[in-house]
């Protein structure tokens, strides 16, 4: 059964919440009006952040049993398939790919890139290994040489 909520017995619940004053109404009836929990939650996670629901979950998630059982659920072999399939599919392939084009057209990206082959022991191991590949496929018809 739902009541119907005074706007003004709300507003005054609201300051009561604020202020840290009783409620002149039962919280259960109060959570009806969307304002007024939205209001009550966040001033209640400012008062008591042990108990928030984000706090748990973070406190949960890094507890042992939660690694172990996410370790065991991602090791069935149907959830396994699952993945497999998805990663296959033609949708998670192009995703892919255009979330790699995107991703190499950023300047930083591409400055990190840039950094990185400039190192004298990058180019000493390129330099060493289209030696050995030219080599190796002399007298190829394939090789540019």
């Amino acid at each position: 059964m739902t009541t119907k909520l005074c706007k003004a017995e709300v507003e005054k619940n609201i300051i009561l919440v604020e202020t840290g004053g009783e409620l002149t109404l039962p919280l259960r009836i109060l959570n009806q009006n969307c304002k007024f929990r939205k209001i009550w939650e966040k001033s209640y996670d400012i008062l008591h952040p042990e108990d928030s629901k984000k706090a748990y979950q973070k406190a949960y998630q890094k507890s042992d049993k939660y690694k172990a059982h996410q370790k065991a659920y991602y090791q069935k072999p149907e959830v396994k398939a699952r993945q497999k399939a998805y990663h296959k599919s033609d949708k998670y392939k192009a995703h892919q790919k255009a979330y790699q084009k995107a991703y190499y057209q950023k300047p930083e990206v591409k400055a990190r890139q840039k950094a990185y082959y400039q190192k004298p022991e990058v180019k000493a191991r390129q330099k060493a290994y289209h030696k050995a590949y030219y080599q190796k496929h002399k007298g190829d018809k394939k090789c540019p040489t």
